[in-house]
């Protein structure tokens, strides 16, 4: 693997939100304990093969406080998508953006910013940069979107949100799509979280070529 590569792994891995995969129909206690690994209240997703948006199956369980309201989430979940889910931990509040790699016939792969949750099909609110990203390509790409002044106050708190951490998001996307550009389809960081102390991705889908 290309240095460049495993750092931009490494950087999109840490903006993961924490999180515990479970494969198959677990032993009892099993979610209680993967979401005590990653802390409460926790979310729910499906991670049934072939689902890409999670939210339009009704996938995804949001702000569980206990082993009860799991328990109850999963049997919804597990009986209707199958067993497989993701326990992850809640993300703090801010601004949803979504970032990724598409592929354009022309350009090949070009690094998209855009608003992101519920908003990034309704708004189409989104910018393409070719890439290699720098810092100073990503904040200027940022400031393009129609939700740039959002940022500025993020989340309940009112106070702005790390820029930096979402340029160094954007950077490292743009490793990827330089030297994996040819074995993906697309790359899709939706919804990435921006507040006061950083970034969180809570979900992401890679999309790789056919062979």
């Amino acid at each position: 693997m290309l240095e460049g590569t495993a750092t931009g792994l490494a950087a999109l891995g840490h903006l993961l939100a924490r999180r515990d995969f479970l494969a198959h129909p677990p032993p009892a206690g099993a979610h209680g304990a993967a979401a005590g690994r990653v802390g409460w209240p926790v979310a729910l997703k499906t991670a049934a093969p072939g689902v890409r948006h999670k939210s339009e199956v009704g996938g995804v369980r949001l702000g569980l406080a206990g082993p009860e309201q799991l328990a109850a989430a999963y049997a919804d979940l597990a009986g209707r998508l199958g067993p497989r889910v993701v326990v992850a931990t809640m993300a703090a509040g801010g601004v949803e953006l979504a970032i990724g790699v598409v592929r354009d016939p022309q350009f090949g792969p070009l690094v998209m910013v855009a608003a992101g949750g519920v908003l990034v099909e309704v708004l189409r609110d989104r910018r393409f940069a070719l890439p290699p990203v720098d810092a100073r390509t990503a904040r200027s790409t940022l400031d393009r979107l129609a939700v740039r002044p959002l940022l500025d106050g993020a989340g309940a708190s009112g106070a702005p949100a790390d820029l930096d951490a979402v340029a160094g998001a954007v950077v490292a996307l743009s490793v990827l799509a330089v030297d994996l550009g040819d074995l993906l389809v697309a790359v899709d960081v939706n919804p990435l979280v921006a507040g006061p102390d950083g970034c969180v991705a809570v979900d992401a889908l890679v999309v790789r070529a056919s062979p």
